[in-house]
């Protein structure tokens, strides 16, 4: 037994043996123990899928600190995501606590300084934030989330004049979206903007080429158009960062990139890292990106790094990760005199079963000839189950999804120890989960689900607004915001409110194109004109059908261009017509209020209620609020149109990005691939496994850089490993479209590699079982093929057999569709027996003269007298100062609010309120209120508005101008509890100052001035109450105190003419409270 009090690190050597036997945990593998005792020098390990990598990095932190070579705070460990750092951070407190109980940390153990886990990001803001004043920037300057970015973005763009913008044909949301990938890519590379655009001209050339050969190869006029836009949109990502340099603000992607600017040019930063952290632990190695890897190289090269990852499990390329930072590590960390680094291998799976990893193994051996660092195969454990790999490939999707769905209902049924001893266990039930490539046809494996009532989640907000009652109010808020949303607009028609039917629907696009060619008097157009005006707007802007809408509902009855509708329908779409017009009246809402609004008016929050099939609405639809009110709290005055772009890139995005949620069992969890990693299930369903789908498509083709907002491969830090488009050596555009078709193979086949790292990170997320499924007949006219990714699978008989061919040369679907009626009877089989069970309620009730008459008169009376002399509502028996106008200006108001107290919206005009007066509080030295405004700022974290810090710090500084910021004040928030006529006022005073003579109570408001004399005598009597509540606290006369508003968002001072007296206040009080 190693002696815990031995003082002398060079003698002791405690082993990892020796750390597992002391905590009573199982030993180490023979690969775990090389990693966990290897010397402190660069160090890189290959850890599979489930083989212990986070188990492995805590207990070489324990073997460190147990043999004196680091203390626990000397230990840095990075990873990806806030869940795995706080994963990693709780394993290794844990176990250096129990190590300290054992007496096997060697020194002395200090649990006030534990090693730090971040996140790579978090870090690097460290950095630049603790040194941001050498790059003249604000330390304390606020983090762009997603919606935040997204909004400034926006609004540079909508604000832009230039001319060159309307000629890419691009919807504002796209041009946003363009803009920003480029603005970050541009960041995370560290590239000079000036050289995007010198490169993007000298592309234009390629317009000028001869044809060298028969055709014109408009290709090529294609490319110049997308690599074209780079110079105005650099142009709007430049303006986009000098707008958040001025405003303070930082994005994730800039804070790694200032952090090395601040590295690359100041060693003695580097040295007090380098001495600060001793040991450095990289996990996930293979996500970061290459300015990350650039920046911790700067840091800590030929340092005691060891980097854990693996090439199998990048799937982060979209956002500038790459498998390549792997094989670079030895040239980035190395020293310069070393042969390479340390090379580890962690190899056994203690997740996954047999046939699983064979599975696995199976998908990524295609990738080993890929990298020059070496993967091997994933064995499986002792304990691993041996369940088989089950695959379904049926005929059609809606086959596919059922089989899939009557799978998880048994899979659910079967207790875990099954599968271990293949026998039933009583033990809790299992997780799951369902992974999609992409979402598109995941509401019909919802839809599954539900008939086979296996319980489900749906994770992140693509799966939000897959939901039926969320997608139609996403369709109504879109038809509202941009007349061009047709689709959406045909949707609601088609759905169970309007029922409108496809002839009618087709009579409303002949309506559109007649409206097209004629002008506001409905006269003919002639061609000349029509020319000019389709050349005039961008694609999609058109004939419209939501005007054609409009048309129809106020066009006179008789009209000739109604002739095309029959007569139910032109009165279902006259209806819809009605109620978009009112909703566009009330579109100047606030965006929340109108949202609800909406909802209402379309009868959803009714229809989620009333839904019995359906139990999940309500939270859905509580869900969408709270999406947007999150989008909300970065600016109150959002628009229609920015929150429905934003919803699209958000919906994105979180398809892409990890999930945070723990595993449910007994519950379902669908969710993307990507959102899968580093999550772990007992069973697992991956669908849609054919062709085009996993593998997927590209959606824009396999175009590489050719597209627009993408930064050319040249300019990126990984450029060596991206396929080349050698377009500088073509003379003709023959020669051109045939080196962009080299190029683009080139791209399609890092694709694929790509996608097989990402079927390979599908498959391990399962513990014991695991469904691959598919089928030929989605919605498409000609059938998809097994994936293939399957197809060898069953040739080695990994998985069962494929079926070669569909039994159908069509698609059966489409067999089916002479015989559906249009439109769909929402009741559908139902309708019988609903219409005789209405039937029998209304014959059941009672006429006018049943026996609940006589109450029901009684009732009615009683509410008609309540609400003309309206009711008696007791009055609190505490008031606040600033509700006390309320009651004395708007009594009915205040006593409907008594009667049915409601919540509040938490606007972020009081959130900035209550910070600003708690700044003033400290700052007037007033013990307490730091906690307080800590308490305050932490609610502001990296995901929440920066507008308010922004806000926050133009009051600081005005206030720090005024006429108050010289003098000392007598008291600050100084709260007195007023008697007045039997009530009881509460009276919380700003600030009082005495000047010798006179003293004067100053209200800080942070709104708006009042804005006439008659908001501002109500506004009074609250400055009214202060004076007379601090004249009685005081002892002195109420004449000796002044009293005024100091409103400081307008930097205005505001005095009333006359303050009311005792008296005054008394007789308003009273003829309110009797």
């Amino acid at each position: 037994m190693i002696e815990g009090n031995q003082q002398d690190a060079e003698r002791r050597h405690v082993s990892a043996y020796d750390i597992a036997d002391a905590l009573g945990q199982p030993r180490p593998t023979e690969q775990q123990r090389a990693v966990i005792e290897a010397e402190l020098a660069p160090a890189l390990v290959i850890a599979g899928a489930g083989s212990g990598k986070t188990e492995t990095m805590a207990n070489r932190v324990l073997w460190l600190l147990a043999n004196g070579h680091a203390t626990a705070g000397q230990v840095l460990g990075l990873t990806f995501t806030r869940k795995a750092a706080g994963e990693l951070a709780t394993r290794i407190r844990e176990r250096i606590a129990q190590l300290a109980e054992k007496g096997l940390v060697a020194g002395d153990y200090d649990a006030f300084d534990p090693p730090l886990v971040a996140t790579y990001n978090s870090f690097a803001n460290t950095i630049f934030r603790d040194n941001a004043i050498l790059l003249g920037r604000e330390s304390d300057g606020a983090v762009l989330g997603e919606a935040s970015a997204w909004q400034l973005a926006r609004r540079i763009v909508v604000a832009s004049g230039d001319e060159r913008l309307a000629g890419l044909g691009r919807s504002v949301d796209t041009l946003t979206k363009d803009m920003l990938t480029l603005s970050r890519a541009i960041s995370e590379n560290v590239v000079d903007p000036a050289d995007v655009v010198a490169m993007a001209e000298r592309f234009a050339s390629v317009a000028d080429l001869p044809l060298g050969g028969k055709g014109a190869y408009a290709e090529v006029d294609k490319l110049a158009a997308k690599v074209g836009a780079l110079p105005v949109l650099v142009e709007l990502a430049a303006e986009f960062a000098a707008t958040k340099t001025a405003r303070g603000f930082v994005e994730y992607s800039d804070q790694v990139a200032l952090a090395l600017e601040i590295v690359r040019g100041v060693p003695a930063v580097v040295a007090d890292f380098r001495d600060r952290y001793r040991i450095v632990l990289l996990d996930e190695y293979q996500d970061t990106s290459v300015v990350q890897t650039w920046l911790l190289a700067e840091l800590f090269a030929d340092h005691a790094v060891m980097a854990v990852g693996d090439p199998n499990q990048s799937i982060y390329g979209w956002r500038g990760a790459s498998a390549a930072n792997l094989e670079g590590f030895g040239r980035q960390f190395g020293a310069a005199d070393a042969g390479g680094v340390q090379q580890f291998a962690l190899s056994t799976s203690w997740r996954n079963g047999h046939d699983i990893l064979a599975v696995a193994n199976a998908i990524v051996e295609p990738l080993a000839g890929e990298s020059t660092v070496r993967v091997q195969r994933l064995e499986a454990s002792p304990a691993a189950s041996r369940l088989r790999v089950e695959v379904v490939f049926e005929q059609t999707l809606a086959d596919e999804a059922d089989a899939a769905a009557r799978w998880l209902r048994d899979q659910l049924a079967t207790a875990p120890g099954a599968w271990a001893e293949g026998k039933p266990a009583a033990d809790s039930p299992p997780s799951a989960s369902m992974l999609f490539r992409a979402r598109k046809t995941q509401g019909v494996f919802i839809d599954a689900l539900r008939r086979h009532g296996v319980p489900f989640h749906v994770l992140g907000v693509g799966g939000l607004l897959a939901e039926p009652e969320i997608a139609d109010l996403v369709c109504a808020l879109t038809v509202v915001g941009d007349p061009s949303a047709g689709s959406e607009l045909v949707r609601l028609l088609a759905g169970a409110h309007w029922r409108v039917g496809v002839r009618d629907l087709k009579g409303l696009g002949r309506v559109a194109s007649w409206l097209a060619s004629r002008d506001y008097a409905q006269k003919p157009l002639d061609d000349d004109l029509r020319t000019l005006l389709r050349n005039s707007v961008a694609d999609g802007e058109g004939g419209s059908i939501i005007d054609a809408l409009d048309f129809v509902a106020t066009a006179r009855p008789g009209h000739g261009a109604l002739g095309v509708f029959s007569d139910l329908g032109l009165t279902r779409l006259r209806s819809a017509g009605h109620t978009f017009a009112r909703l566009r009246a009330r579109s100047g809402l606030d965006l929340l209020d109108f949202v609800t609004f909406v909802e209402q008016e379309l009868r959803l929050d009714i229809e989620v209620i009333a839904n019995e099939t359906h139990s999940l609405g309500g939270a859905n639809m509580d869900a969408f609020f709270d999406a947007l009110s999150g989008y909300l709290a970065v600016d109150e005055s959002a628009s229609l149109s920015g929150f429905l772009g934003w919803l699209r890139e958000a919906e994105w995005r979180d398809g892409l990005a990890p999930r945070p949620e723990e595993p449910e069992p007994g519950t379902v969890q669908l969710m993307t691939i990507h959102g899968a990693k580093g999550l772990e299930h007992d069973i697992v369903v991956v669908p849609r496994m054919v062709s085009g789908e996993l593998p997927g498509n590209p959606g824009d083709g396999y175009t590489g850089w050719l597209s627009y907002g993408t930064l050319p491969y040249e300019f990126r830090g990984d450029a060596a490993e991206l396929p080349v488009f050698e377009w500088q050596g073509a003379e003709t555009r023959k020669e051109l479209v045939a080196e962009q078709k080299l190029f683009s193979e080139r791209v399609r086949a890092r694709h694929e590699l790509e996608e097989r790292r990402l079927a390979y990170v599908a498959v391990t997320r399962a513990r014991h079982a695991l469904l691959l499924t598919g089928s030929f007949w989605a919605s498409q006219t000609k059938p998809r093929t097994p994936s293939p990714f399957l197809l060898p699978l069953a040739e080695a008989g990994v998985i069962g057999a494929l079926p070669e061919a569909p039994d159908n040369e069509s698609n059966p679907a489409g067999d089916h569709v002479d015989t559906l009626t249009w439109p769909l009877d929402p009741l559908g089989d139902r309708r019988v027996r609903v219409e005789w069970a209405a039937g029998a309620v209304r014959a059941a009730a009672p006429g006018d003269e049943g026996r609940w008459a006589r109450d029901l008169d009684l009732l009615l009376e009683e509410r008609r007298r309540r609400l003309r002399e309206g009711t008696v509502v007791d009055v609190p028996s505490r008031v606040s100062a600033s509700r006390f106008k309320d009651f004395v200006t708007d009594p009915a108001a205040v006593a409907a609010s008594l009667r049915r107290p409601m919540p509040e919206r938490p606007y972020r005009a009081t959130r900035l309120g209550t910070l600003f007066h708690d700044w003033v509080e400290q700052r007037y030295g007033i013990g307490g209120s730091t906690d307080v405004i800590d308490a305050l700022a932490r609610e502001i974290d990296d995901d929440d508005p920066p507008i308010e810090l922004e806000e926050l710090d133009r009051l600081k500084r005005t206030f720090e101008r005024s006429a108050w910021a010289g003098l000392a004040a007598v008291d600050v928030e100084r709260e007195i509890h007023l008697p007045l006529d039997g009530q009881v006022i509460i009276c919380k005073i700003d600030a009082v100052y005495f000047d010798g003579e006179r003293y004067q109570v100053v209200d800080w408001k942070t709104g708006k001035a009042p804005k006439d004399a008659a908001d501002l005598e109500q506004k009074q009597l609250q400055l009214a109450l202060y004076r007379l509540a601090y004249a009685r606290w005081k002892g002195i006369d109420p004449d000796l105190i002044d009293a005024v508003f100091y409103f400081v968002s307008d930097d205005t001072i505001v005095t009333p003419q006359r303050i009311f007296d005792e008296d005054e206040l008394v007789e308003l009080w009273r003829a309110v409270a009797g």
